[in-house]
């Protein structure tokens, strides 16, 4: 997948207009216009001030990286909707998990411990 059809498909799913991420990012319309159309690639700078206004990675911006279930597309479209405390919440929460599934469900982990 090339840059300006990720760029596309991003906005889109979003329902962010050009204009939009322009005034998200502090990238000139014209410019923007040209990333959108693929006649030109952004810089670095601009990719990242890109990445950064929709909440994403540089990979996932470029059309690198997608989540390969629909659970793991669903939980992050609904982590980026989160406000900065939700998503403060949000991660607490699932390292909160992540260390009871581990202590739970894996009995060498709390084998080793009960030894300590």
């Amino acid at each position: 997948m090339e840059f300006h059809d990720s760029l596309s498909r991003i906005a889109a799913s979003r329902g962010l207009s050009q204009a939009d991420l322009c005034r998200m990012s502090g990238i000139p319309t014209s410019l923007m216009s040209n990333y959108f159309n693929g006649k030109r690639s952004p810089t670095l700078t601009n990719a990242i001030a890109m990445a950064d206004a929709l909440q994403i990675s540089l990979d996932e911006l470029a059309g690198r990286e997608a989540p390969k279930r629909a659970a793991e597309r669903e939980l992050l479209a609904n982590f980026r909707n989160l406000s900065d405390e939700g998503q403060e919440v949000a991660v607490n929460t699932v390292y909160g998990l992540s260390a009871t599934y581990k202590k739970r469900y894996q009995p060498d982990v709390v084998a080793r411990e009960e030894v300590a």
